[in-house]
């Protein structure tokens, strides 16, 4: 009877999901939430697109009193049709801490798939020239609860002594 029932309930709610899915890659988004990063404990992104294939990006996060990242990815082969939509990403950073600071460029590469019709998956590779510089990887699944809404968990792992990073949060498509 509790298979019956659970199978119904799936069956009814199946349509709902499958519609809400197609926002899990939407591009123009604000997020935030639970940041791991050196003293972090939160974080805020957001980004829009801004022309054909072009994605204006920016993150902040309270690690030390802050740190702002702001860019732009260009995606290379962007489109509904594509397994994998890789970009190339480049920007500012800017760390602030009590008693310094440091302000540079960043520059990657990734790309984006979708792993199912709720999950998104974004994988990076980056170089950031602050804080005496050093490389990272990251991966990040979004999955979609609703058209509009998505949950969001990523890992970062930085090189050069730089602290690595966990990211959990919701995110809000428009």
């Amino acid at each position: 009877m509790k298979k019956l029932i659970l199978s119904t309930a799936l069956l009814a709610s199946s349509s709902f999901v499958f519609s809400a899915a197609t926002q899990a890659d939407n591009l123009n988004y604000i997020s935030g939430g639970f940041s791991d990063f050196y003293d972090s404990d939160f974080y805020v992104e957001g980004s829009t697109t801004i022309a054909p294939n072009w994605v204006g990006e920016v993150q902040l996060t309270d690690m030390g009193d802050y740190s702002l990242r702001a860019g732009a990815k260009y995606f290379l082969d962007m489109g509904a049709d594509q397994q994998f939509n890789t970009f190339l990403k480049g920007g500012v950073s800017h760390y602030d801490f009590e008693y310094d600071d440091d302000t540079s460029a960043y520059a990657g590469i990734g790309a984006m798939t979708k792993l199912s019709q709720q999950t998104t998956a974004i994988v990076d590779a980056s170089y950031d020239w602050g804080l005496d510089g050093f490389a990272s990887v990251g991966a990040r699944l979004r999955y979609a609860f609703t058209e509009q809404f998505s949950a969001d968990a990523g890992f970062r792992g930085n090189f050069n002594s730089i602290d690595n990073e966990v990211y959990l949060g919701v995110t809000y498509n428009f």
